[in-house]
């Protein structure tokens, strides 16, 4: 469904935030993408939902495409109407408005009121927390039900691909559990997902296949089940402490992990 292909991308035309990154998202299937802080996750994010302008950043090379689409040099507004959509770290819901008004303003794109109305009715149905507040602003929820709505903000474009950028964050580990329930519910309903994670955890025990972002580059890659078990990923995603490891030896590991999964 979705490639990306020997992506670079750079700030300013100065920083370069990523170098040569490439990943595949299968349709029907959840990815997730790993990495610390200034890995270049978000950033990988922004450029495929098309929003890289917002944030002085540009494609500097590669390309990236959604089924026989390149995405080269379109805005976010077509991205969406081909069926991409983002939700954003830190939710960024609109505090003012209501539950229901949020929802709606997710389904502006919808070519129908009744296509609207079905797609309220599922999220609904997904978060009953957020039917019976409806009518509340959504500045009063609690941050899981703001990520709950920002959610289903985004389920109101009726996405074929939906991208998640930290949606764990700050939410305490019960929520973050929920999360990747609802993720996984969406993505059996048809909808791929592209997530990205510093909660390893999370991420490895819902993902079909991963990807570890190391300053701007694909370091580690492979089937998610394995990557959780790879002593190198424990140790620095998950962790874990190998059994009789040193300094040497950690450094070892790591360069046969990447020989194994190097993307």
């Amino acid at each position: 469904m979705l490639e990306v292909k020997d992506l670079h991308v750079s700030y300013g035309g100065v920083v370069r935030a990523l170098q040569g990154v490439s990943l595949q998202v299968p349709d029907g299937k959840v990815v997730a993408v790993l990495g610390s802080n200034g890995a270049g996750k978000s950033t990988l994010m922004r450029a495929v939902s098309a929003t890289l302008s917002m944030h002085r950043a540009s494609v500097t090379g590669g390309d990236i495409t959604f089924g026989a689409t390149s995405l080269a040099g379109l805005d976010a507004a077509r991205t969406v109407r081909l069926g991409i959509v983002q939700v954003p770290e830190g939710r960024r819901i609109f505090g003012r408005l209501s539950v229901e008004e949020n929802l709606r303003a997710g389904g502006l794109g919808a070519r129908s009121k009744a296509g609207r109305a079905a797609s309220r009715d599922r999220v609904f149905d997904m978060f009953p927390v957020l039917a019976q507040r409806r009518g509340q602003r959504a500045a009063m929820l609690s941050g899981g039900e703001q990520q709950m709505l920002a959610i289903g903000r985004a389920l109101m474009a009726q996405p074929k691909l939906i991208i998640l950028d930290e949606p764990s964050l700050g939410l305490a580990p019960r929520i973050v559990g929920q999360i990747g329930r609802i993720l996984q519910a969406i993505n059996a309903e048809g909808t791929s997902v592209l997530l990205v994670e510093q909660n390893a955890v999370m991420a490895l025990s819902i993902a079909d296949t991963a990807y570890v972002l190391d300053l701007g580059r694909v370091s580690l890659s492979g089937p998610a089940d394995q990557l959780a078990a790879d002593d190198t990923v424990r140790q620095l995603y998950l962790g874990h402490t190998a059994v009789a490891a040193t300094a040497a030896d950690s450094g070892a590991g790591r360069h046969a992990a990447l020989s194994r999964w190097h993307g």
